[in-house]
């Protein structure tokens, strides 16, 4: 009898959890159509052709500009159009800016095409060329939108008029035992979670990634969820990340450098004195004892010396030689987050603008 009534109840659980998901499907399912059909009428979506499929193509700025300045989004960067503009308003002007969704980023549609440097960057030259942007090309690109940057300029300089690396990765050869296959956690269970039929959790979240941004208007907000949810639970970012240094070697290993003119701006590894790092806030002195191995009782001083010498490091060791296989590319310290384009925008786009202004 009594077991009757634990399968009863055990029964009645499993259906209940059923329905719960089903609810939770339909909803993620609404929402994502409702999302789609708002980011089209608030004009976050631009669709052109490449190889049978759609990317998302935003022209935006002076249509006779003097520079068309290509946006190359770091990873997982599921909105530039809406987080970078701030930094790029002022840029806007005088020049256009142009933002490529990557393949299953925001509403560009997915592909089982290898995420390799090379299709990645072709996708690129195929969208701008279809959605009627000409070269010459300034590429403005931010974190792993450095490995796209560099392999395209490397191997079509002639489409290049002018790289600015917004605090990229700094490419290097990674040896065997260092090379990353597998993607990032939070991204993974993000998709994972949608294939599950959860995706409504999935958007809990990209909520709790992407905390709400004062500075944008209620319907930058939602743009922004909206693009992160769809672009989170993605197949092709997966692809990407595993794809991250195999990508970075292949670059390394094919860069030839060249006279197109450079700018790479160093933020994240841009300081150089104790008062910087102050001013911007400081350390968080547990994770940093952590990173270097240093005792609870060690002093600021010395903890903020490990951490300049550290930034030091970098720059000579890692930067300097990436900056070197490019060939004619400066270097200016503008430290700070490595989302400079958010932390510092209108300090960057000064140093932008400037940078621009030198140009032929």
């Amino acid at each position: 009898m009594q077991c009757k009534k634990t399968v009863k109840v055990l029964g009645s659980i499993v259906l209940i959890l059923l329905a719960l998901w089903l609810l939770i499907w339909i909803n993620s399912r609404i929402r994502m159509k409702q999302d789609r059909e708002f980011l089209i009428e608030n004009g976050y979506a631009h669709l052109v052709s490449v190889g049978g499929r759609s990317v998302n193509v935003l022209i935006c700025g002076n249509e006779n500009g003097k520079h068309r300045i290509v946006a190359i989004a770091g990873f997982g960067d599921p909105a530039p159009c809406i987080s970078w503009r701030r930094m790029t308003a002022s840029l806007e002007e005088e020049h256009q800016v142009i933002f490529v969704d990557r393949a299953g980023y925001g509403i560009s549609d997915s592909t089982s095409q290898e995420r390799t440097v090379e299709n990645i960057v072709e996708d690129y030259r195929t969208a701008l060329r279809n959605a009627g942007v000409e070269a010459p090309y300034t590429l403005l690109p931010h974190s792993i939108g450095g490995i796209y940057a560099s392999y395209w300029v490397s191997q079509y300089p002639e489409e290049i008029e002018a790289v600015i690396l917004m605090d990229t990765s700094e490419i290097r050869e990674y040896p065997p035992d260092q090379m990353r296959t597998e993607p990032d956690p939070a991204y993974l269970l993000a998709y994972r979670l949608d294939k599950m039929g959860a995706g409504g959790l999935g958007n809990l979240l990209v909520k709790t990634m992407l905390p709400e941004k004062p500075c944008y208007s209620a319907d930058e907000q939602r743009a922004e969820y909206a693009l992160a949810l769809l672009t989170f639970q993605n197949s092709c970012v997966i692809a990407e990340d595993t794809m991250m240094s195999l990508n970075m070697n292949e670059t390394w290993n094919i860069l030839v450098p060249n006279d197109v003119p450079k700018l790479y701006i160093c933020s994240e590894f841009g300081y150089t004195t104790k008062e910087e790092l102050i001013a911007d806030g400081g350390l968080d002195r547990e994770t940093y004892l952590a990173f270097f191995h240093l005792d609870a009782d060690t002093d600021d001083d010395t903890l903020y010396d490990r951490y300049l010498a550290f930034c030091r490091k970098i720059r000579e060791n890692t930067l300097s030689p990436y900056a070197e296989k490019l060939g004619n590319c400066e270097i200016v310290l503008l430290p700070g987050e490595h989302c400079i384009y958010e932390d510092k925008p209108d300090e960057c786009a000064e140093i932008i603008d400037s940078f621009l202004g030198q140009l032929p």
